[in-house]
């Protein structure tokens, strides 16, 4: 039987970092002659993509499903630390599992200690960290892991212009948009504080992954209580690289996070990025102070008075991906 690699994650749609890693990582899988499927955590299909529709009795089908040569596993639910254990007794395939954010490192110590205690008793398995405080976490534990960003360059890029006025337009994305997400990771509430104390001169591209998923009336409310409605353009499920060339740069104010990789993807073409210090983040982003508005305003100004190119001179050409193809080669 011809060895195969089988990857269980989110496919688009709804677009968001991980369903987008997945599918850009096909080209190159195919490039490198790897045969593979992936087992999509949501409901989309295609020749290589079987969609388990979110039925929890997929992983039990998991658990028993022989054929593959490695797994490749992107975490999605804490209970999945479980999972691992009972899979590396049940099927005994190696595996890797992605960790896309710093939940490990910032839920309470109960909780932490269990999931790491998983992680120790899960045999033939090795982490691959989006997050670089994340990975040296689990080295100083002695637990196999290895530092690879999710970051995967796009192959194809459709520039669509958007009609503008005379304000600075600038760009802010997120998977999908709800009370809990809104508040807590990506902290909604500080891009719109800044919006409104500059609605006259800024104008924020909000570009949301998920439509369905989101809470678009908690969406109006929010404008509303902030009085920018006429100041946001609000763009659902489309391809963050086709419109962040609109901006004069990409703002992410998560107060929780693993990377960015929506950071990395304004830079490479030619927008400058700032984030929150919260994590490590793609060198050249420029960064501030987290939930720091008055830091956010400084660094805001900075940028759009700064010479374009010296904002990007430190950008890096990232290969991360290369690096996981090698890893599936070494594996298979």
């Amino acid at each position: 039987m011809k060895k195969q690699l089988a990857i269980f994650g989110p496919y688009p749609p709804p677009l968001g970092g991980m369903s987008v890693h997945t599918q850009r990582l096909e080209y190159f899988l195919i490039e490198a002659g790897i045969p593979y499927v992936i087992f999509n955590h949501g409901f989309s299909k295609n020749l290589n993509v079987i969609p388990t529709n979110k039925n929890p009795l997929f992983y039990i089908k998991i658990l028993f499903t022989k054929k593959f040569s490695l797994f490749h596993f992107h975490q999605i639910f804490f209970f999945e630390f479980l999972f691992y254990l009972l899979f590396s007794s049940v099927n005994r395939t190696p595996f890797l599992i992605t960790l896309h954010n710093e939940t490990l490192l910032n839920c309470g110590s109960f909780k932490r200690n269990i999931a790491l205690f998983l992680i120790k008793n899960t045999k033939r398995m090795r982490v691959v960290s989006v997050s670089e405080n994340l990975n040296e976490f689990l080295l100083e534990r002695k637990i196999n892991t290895i530092f690879l960003p999710a970051y995967v360059p796009p192959k194809k890029i459709s520039f669509i212009a958007l009609k503008k006025d005379s304000r600075i337009h600038f760009v802010f994305s997120m998977w999908k948009f709800n009370k809990n997400t809104a508040n807590g990771s990506y902290n909604v509430p500080l891009a719109f504080s800044f919006l409104k104390r500059n609605k006259d001169n800024f104008k924020m591209i909000f570009m949301i992954g998920d439509e369905k998923g989101s809470d678009v009336q908690y969406l109006n409310e929010l404008l509303t209580k902030y009085e920018i409605k006429g100041s946001v353009l609000v763009l659902y499920g489309k391809n963050l690289v086709d419109y962040v060339q609109n901006g004069s740069f990409l703002l992410r104010t998560n107060s929780a996070d693993g990377y960015g990789i929506s950071l990395q993807e304004a830079m490479d073409l030619g927008v400058p990025a700032i984030a929150t210090d919260v994590c490590s983040r793609p060198k050249g982003t420029i960064l501030f102070r987290d939930n720091d508005i008055e830091d956010l305003t400084n660094k805001i100004d900075y940028i759009i008075h700064a010479n374009k190119e010296e904002l990007l001179k430190s950008k890096e050409k990232l290969t991360y991906h290369l690096k996981l193809i090698e890893i599936y080669k070494s594996n298979l």
